[in-house]
């Protein structure tokens, strides 16, 4: 790739809070940057400190830290505060420090969270497999993974999380339940998933049910399929590629769909990013290289104001002069927006749906010596024609959603009886029925000529 240095190509994945794949992270991720090994600090509070920081101001705001948690060691009188408490504290500040900045994609990550989030990019984790989304107060079922333990065990979409027991390592016992109502989608996630192997049970209510439903399931390593396809319209050979993630599979599975489909006569094509969250950074520009054949992809701001241009590379299987129709909504974000962006600046297909999410912000994710992790908006980017992406902010930096993302070509409602992600559902899917319409009518014209 042109333009844009070793460091920066290392940028990996982004989180949006739309949805959870237990055992993963949360949908709606943006990319982040991982800091060499070289260039961490031997310990937690070495990292934050005068030295990670390069100052060395005796009386700095680190130094009151230590004392107040000297003064906390040496006095408090409710609780011991041994070496586990002392990390606790010591993550609760940084949380709180985090927080200050008004920023909801900047955050703080514990050794559980950042190892769950390696795993997501990898692409298998451990876990029940199912994505789950914040519901008021209470967590729900979006849709089990097919093939899972929550498929198999019978979990269902729209299924609220009521109570969760885990397995005792010590006795091998599932344990007491533990109610789940006002819970975050963090706290859920880590009650359910575990080591393969080990058993957790689930209390679900069920509209139509009177009581919960308990349901006890094995862990099991999950290999969910990033990427679905068929043939949507046999008779017009217009195929059908949904990716759901930019994960280290992506590219590879959507290789894999572009030939078989190309060997059933594909002669237009319909790619379906709805509910796609983003991912790996390199993915996105794979990705997007099947689709601009030279050129720039996306354009990374940073801090200083400096631009870096991505450009389109690769030997890749290419989308050339086929008819495309892109599918969007509020839940394509990040990647699933640089390609979006690039497709419509260089005018290779029409988006049709809904704007998306609106989050071009770069997130670097700096690893801490204990095995947690900073994750810190450094930079942002722009798609080709230079536009930006983001939502504006109101008085108190929050995120006015709906303010940015990138527009369809063609506006599109989705049919409110349409089940979120149900992408068999061709009676309800109006922003699909469009798709199909304006391709049919692009080879309709083509014949006429």
């Amino acid at each position: 790739m042109r333009g844009i240095s070793v460091k920066r190509r290392r940028a990996m994945v982004f989180m949006v809070g739309i949805g959870l794949i237990l055992g993963i992270a949360m949908p709606g991720q943006d990319w982040f940057e991982s800091v060499p090994k070289s260039d961490r600090h031997g310990s937690l509070l070495g990292f934050l400190g005068p030295t990670a920081a390069g100052a060395q101001e005796a009386d700095g705001p680190f130094e009151g830290y230590a004392q107040a948690l000297a003064v906390l060691k040496r006095e408090y009188s409710k609780a011991v505060i041994d070496k586990k408490r002392e990390r606790e504290l010591t993550y609760s500040a940084i949380q709180g420090m985090l927080s200050a900045l008004n920023d909801p994609f900047t955050s703080f990550l514990d050794p559980e969270e950042w190892l769950s989030m390696q795993q997501s990019t990898q692409g298998s984790f451990e876990g029940i497999g199912a994505v789950l989304e914040p519901i008021g107060q209470d967590v729900r079922v979006v849709r089990p993974i097919p093939g899972s333990p929550a498929f198999k065990a019978g979990l269902k979409a729209k299924d609220v999380i009521f109570s969760v027991a885990g397995e005792d390592r010590g006795s091998g016992k599932v344990g007491k339940p533990v109610p789940t109502l006002g819970k975050s989608i963090n706290d859920v996630v880590k009650l359910i998933k575990g080591p393969k192997g080990t058993r957790v049970q689930i209390a679900v209510l069920r509209e139509g049910s009177a009581k919960p439903l308990v349901f006890t399931l094995t862990r099991q390593r999950i290999e969910p399929p990033v990427v679905e396809y068929w043939m949507e319209d046999n008779a017009h050979k217009i195929g059908r590629i949904v990716l759901s993630e930019f994960n280290e599979r992506a590219d590879t599975q959507y290789d894999k769909a572009w030939r078989d489909l190309r060997k059933q006569g594909m002669k237009a094509l319909i790619f379906d990013l709805r509910y796609n969250p983003g991912g790996l950074f390199e993915m996105a520009i794979r990705i997007g290289s099947r689709f601009v054949s030279e050129g720039p992809l996306v354009i990374v701001q940073e801090k200083n104001g400096q631009r870096h241009t991505i450009y389109s590379s690769g030997t890749a299987p290419k989308i050339g002069d086929m008819p495309l129709v892109v599918l969007i909504n509020e839940s394509s974000a990040s990647a699933s927006e640089i390609v979006a962006g690039a497709i419509k600046d260089h005018k290779i297909g029409k988006l049709i749906g809904e704007h998306t999410f609106g989050k071009g912000l770069v997130q670097t994710l700096f690893p801490l010596a204990d095995g947690s992790a900073l994750r810190l908006t450094t930079s942002k980017y722009l798609t080709p024609s230079g536009h930006d992406i983001n939502n504006k902010n109101d008085d108190e930096h929050r995120p006015l959603f709906g303010t940015g993302g990138i527009r369809p070509d063609i506006a599109v409602e989705q049919s409110p009886e349409w089940v979120d992600q149900d992408f068999q559902d061709k009676v309800h899917d109006t922003q699909l029925k469009k798709a199909l319409e304006v391709l049919r009518g692009e080879q309709a014209l083509a014949a006429r000529r």
